[in-house]
C-alpha cells in the first residue's frame, strides 16, 4: 500500500512538470503600436473628433478612457491590420461668461499581453471680461471709489447697474479710509438767482439706488471757490437719488458764490426720494458780500427749468435730516440771494421767474438743533425763489439765530414767486435776537402777488417763537407784503418779545386775539386772509418768561 502511493506521487508530478513546461513554450507577446504618444490641446469649444490608428497582429480592447472621450469601437480583431479609433470629445465649456479649467486623461489600449496609454490633454476657456459688463451694482468700498471715478471721467456707469438700469448699492460703505473726497459728478455751476443753472463738467445722471443702505463716515472739509458745488454728489443733472442713508460731518466755507450739500451740491431737474441724512453741518465762513453761499442737509442748490417745451421739474420727497447745524456768516453779511443761507432739506430753490416748471419739496422731516448767525435759516428750505412748493413737510429741530438783520423762519425764509407753503408744521422752538430780524414760526416774508401759505388738518405750529423786532414777529408768517392768499391755519404754540436778560415779553395769544399775531398783514391784502384760528391753550395777559429762557446757555448746550 505504502509502495502504491509512493508511485501516484511521482507521476503526478511528473504531470505537472509537462503541463507547465508546455505553457511557458505557448505564451507570445505582440506589439501594439499607436500612431500618436498623446492627443494635445483638444479645443474647449467645438472640439470635434480626435483619431487614433492601432497597429497589432493580436486582438486589442480600449480598457478606460476618460469620461469626457467616447471612442466609436472598443476593440479590434488585429490581425497586423492598421484600425483607425475615432473619439468624440465632450465640450469643456459652458458660455462666453463663464471660466473652465483645462482637463487631462488617459486612453488605456491592451491585447497580445502587452498594452499601451497615450495622454489626452482639453484647453480650459477663459472668460472675456468686459470692463462695461454689468455686476449688477455696487458691492464693496473698491467698487464704490471706481464708480465715482466713472461718472467724474465722463464715462458710462453700466458696470454697477442692475437690471432696472439703476446704479445700485448692493451694501453698506465706510468712506473712514477716504482721506481727500472728490465730489460724484464734480462740476463748476454757474446757477445764481433767478438765471439758468450751467453745469460745466460730468455730472451724474441716470439713477442711483442705495438700495436701503448706508454710506458712513462721509467726511469733508472744503473752502469753495466761486462756482464751486459740493457734497457725497456734486451736481446731479435729469438724475434720481432713492432709498439711500447717509451719516457724515462736513465742514464748509467759501471763498466766492457757491453751493454745497451734505448728499447732493446741485440738483438739476431731479428727484431725491426718501434719502436719510445724520450729520453734524458747520459753515466757518461765508464769500464777501454780494456772492450767495448756499448750504442744505439733502440738497443745496435745487432748480428747475423748461427747455424747448421739454419741462424738468426737480423734487425731494420723503427724506429726513437728522443734524446738528452750527452756522456763521463770516465775512459775508448781505441779505437776500446774495448772503450765507441753510436749508435743513433744500437750501436754494428757483428756477427762471417766467418759467413753469417747478421744485416739489414734500413729505420731509428736519430734527436736531440749529445754532446759527446767519440771514436766513430754515428747518426746510432757506428760500423758496421761484417756482417752489413746499408740501406736507415737518421741521422738528429748534434755532437760535443772532444775526441782525435776517429773515428767519422756521419752515422757510422767503416765498416768492410761483411758491407756497402748504400742510407744513413747526414743532422747534426758534429765538432771534437781532434788532431788526423778521421772525415767523413757519416763514418770514411772502413777497409776491402769487405766493400763498394754506394749513391742513395738523396744526402748523406748536412751537415758541421769540423775536426782537415787534412788527415782524409771528406764529405764522411775520411779513405778509404781497400774497395770493393765507387760509385755513390752525395755530398754536407761544410768542414773546425777545429780551436780552431772558425776561422774554409773552404775548397773551387766545382764540380771539390769534388775528394779532399772525405777522404783518399788507392793507391791500387783509381779503386774502381766511379761517386762521387758534387751538392752544390761551395766555390771556401778557407776561414774561416761558419762552426760551437764556440765548447763551442755548448755545452752550448746542455747541
Amino acid at each position: 500500500m505504502k509502495t502504491l502511493k509512493c508511485f501516484l506521487t511521482v507521476l503526478l508530478g511528473a504531470v505537472l512538470a509537462v503541463s507547465c513546461g508546455n505553457k511557458n513554450q505557448g505564451q507570445t507577446t505582440y506589439t501594439i503600436t499607436v500612431d500618436r504618444q498623446s492627443i494635445q490641446d483638444v479645443a474647449a469649444n467645438n472640439p470635434g473628433v480626435e483619431v487614433l490608428v492601432i497597429t497589432t497582429d493580436a486582438p486589442y480592447w480600449i480598457l478606460s478612457t476618460p469620461d469626457w472621450v467616447t471612442p466609436d469601437k472598443k476593440q479590434g480583431v488585429g490581425g497586423g491590420e492598421s484600425t483607425i479609433v475615432s473619439l468624440t470629445i465632450a465640450p469643456n465649456y459652458r458660455n462666453e461668461a463663464t471660466t473652465t479649467l483645462p482637463r487631462s486623461g488617459e486612453i488605456k489600449i491592451s491585447g497580445g499581453n502587452t498594452s499601451v496609454t497615450v495622454r489626452i490633454n482639453q484647453l480650459g476657456h477663459t472668460a472675456v471680461i468686459d470692463p462695461n459688463a454689468s455686476i449688477g451694482g455696487i458691492p464693496s468700498l473698491a467698487e464704490f471709489m471706481d464708480f465715482v471715478a466713472c461718472v467724474n471721467e465722463g464715462n458710462s456707469p453700466i458696470r454697477w447697474m442692475n437690471s432696472n438700469f439703476e446704479v445700485e448699492l448692493l451694501a453698506d460703505i465706510d468712506l473712514s479710509s477716504v482721506t481727500e473726497w472728490t465730489p460724484i459728478g464734480n462740476v463748476e455751476s454757474t446757477g445764481n438767482g433767478n438765471n439758468a443753472c450751467a453745469p460745466k463738467g460730468n455730472y451724474f445722471t441716470g439713477v442711483f439706488n442705495g438700495g436701503n443702505h448706508t454710506i458712513r463716515n462721509f467726511k469733508t472739509t472744503k473752502a469753495l471757490a466761486a462756482g464751486q458745488t459740493w457734497g457725497l454728489f456734486g451736481c446731479i443733472y435729469n438724475a434720481t437719488i432713492k432709498n439711500l442713508n447717509v451719516e457724515g460731518e462736513v465742514t464748509y466755507s467759501a471763498t466766492g458764490a457757491a453751493d454745497a450739500g451734505v448728499v447732493v451740491g446741485t440738483a438739476y431737474g431731479s428727484t431725491i426720494d426718501n434719502v436719510k441724512l445724520t450729520a453734524k453741518i458747520t459753515s466757518t465762513e461765508g464769500a464777501s458780500t454780494g456772492a450767495r453761499f448756499v448750504v442744505g442737509g439733502i440738497v443745496g442748490f435745487l432748480y428747475s427749468e423748461t427747455v424747448e417745451a421739454n419741462t424738468f421739474d426737480s423734487c425731494v420727497k420723503n427724506c429726513e435730516v437728522t443734524a446738528t447745524v452750527n452756522m456763521t456768516n463770516g465775512n459775508n453779511t448781505g441779505n437776500g440771494a446774495t448772503g450765507v443761507m441753510y436749508g435743513g432739506i433744500v437750501g436754494f430753490a428757483t428756477s427762471v421767474k417766467e418759467d413753469t416748471a417747478v421744485n416739489l419739496i414734500k413729505d420731509c422731516v428736519h430734527n436736531g438743533t440749529m445754532t446759527a448767525n446767519l440771514c436766513r435759516c430754515s428747518g426746510i428750505c432757506s428760500t423758496a425763489n421761484c417756482g417752489t412748493h413746499i408740501e406736507g413737510c415737518t421741521n422738528n429741530a429748534s434755532q437760535v439765530n443772532t444775526f441782525e438783520n435776517g429773515r428767519i423762519g422756521q419752515i422757510c425764509c422767503n416765498l416768492s414767486v410761483r411758491s407756497h407753503v402748504k400742510d407744513c408744521v413747526n414743532n422747534g422752538d426758534l429765538t432771534t435776537s437781532g434788532a431788526n430780524t423778521t421772525t415767523g414760526a413757519l416763514v418770514a416774508l411772502m413777497g409776491d402777488d402769487s405766493a400763498y401759505i394754506e394749513g391742513g388738518d395738523r396744526t402748523a405750529n406748536t412751537a415758541t417763537i421769540i423775536g426782537a423786532t415787534p412788527k415782524y414777529l409771528s406764529l405764522l408768517c411775520a411779513n405778509n407784503n404781497k400774497f395770493d392768499h393765507l387760509t385755513n391755519v390752525k395755530l398754536a404754540g407761544k410768542l414773546g418779545l425777545y429780551k436780552a436778560d431772558g425776561n422774554h415779553e409773552m404775548y397773551p395769544i387766545s382764540p380771539a386775539t390769534i388775528m394779532d399775531y399772525i405777522g404783518y398783514i399788507n392793507p391791500a391784502y387783509l381779503e386774502k386772509v381766511e379761517n386762521i384760528t387758534f387751538v392752544g391753550e390761551a395766555t390771556e395777559t401778557p407776561s414774561t418768561g416761558g419762552g426760551i429762557s437764556d440765548l447763551n446757555p442755548v448755545n452752550d448746550t448746542w455747541n
